[in-house]
């Protein structure tokens, strides 16, 4: 799905993505704050896959 930007030029086009972007980041941030979830949580990764990236490596 692509975003329909009115305005002139390459510059604003992009700055204006960036921004829509960057407010939809906001939102869902917002949005697992309310819920109580930890949005920055990172599962470590299980003996096997460590086992499986120095294999491949």
């Amino acid at each position: 799905g692509g975003k329909f930007i009115r305005s002139i030029g390459q510059a604003r086009a992009s700055a204006t993505m960036v921004l829509m972007a960057a407010c939809y980041n906001i939102k869902r941030l917002a949005r697992m704050l309310e819920e109580g979830v930890d949005p920055f949580f990172k599962a470590r990764p299980s003996k096997t896959g460590l086992r499986l990236q120095t294999a491949n490596a």
